[in-house]
């Protein structure tokens, strides 16, 4: 009986409850991106750390960034970047992002709205 058990949670149980973390991870994402998209404050945020990261799915590199909001308050975020982005950047450089009016720890970077924005704009069209 407890091999059983054990066969259910392992082979469905724990797969469905990833599956849903990460679609709530995914759906969570896409309402920030939106609040930025109505809300977005447009500031230059500046790297400050480029480094590799391994998780288990291989390597990622990543680009650490600040940005101040209208308060002053500084804001530290941590993304993952294609090797394009992590060769072309380097510490001190600036990047434009837009942060939530509301929060202001919930940002996007300006070329993501842009694009999203003139993707809008030809639907309407």
């Amino acid at each position: 009986m407890s091999g059983e058990l054990l066969f259910v949670t392992l082979f469905c149980v724990v797969p469905v409850i990833i599956v849903g973390l990460v679609a709530y991870g995914m759906i969570q994402r896409m309402y920030r991106f939106q609040e930025v998209l109505a809300n977005g404050v447009e500031t230059e945020a500046v790297v400050v750390r480029k480094y590799d990261r391994s998780p288990s799915f291989g390597w990622r590199k990543r680009v650490a960034f600040e940005y101040r909001d209208a308060s002053g308050t500084v804001h530290r975020k941590d993304e993952a970047v294609f090797s394009s982005e992590y060769d072309r950047l380097q510490v001190g450089d600036t990047i434009k992002v837009l942060y939530s009016a509301k929060r202001p720890y919930v940002y996007a970077f300006k070329e993501a709205v842009e694009q999203a924005r003139a993707a809008m704009a030809r639907e309407k069209e």
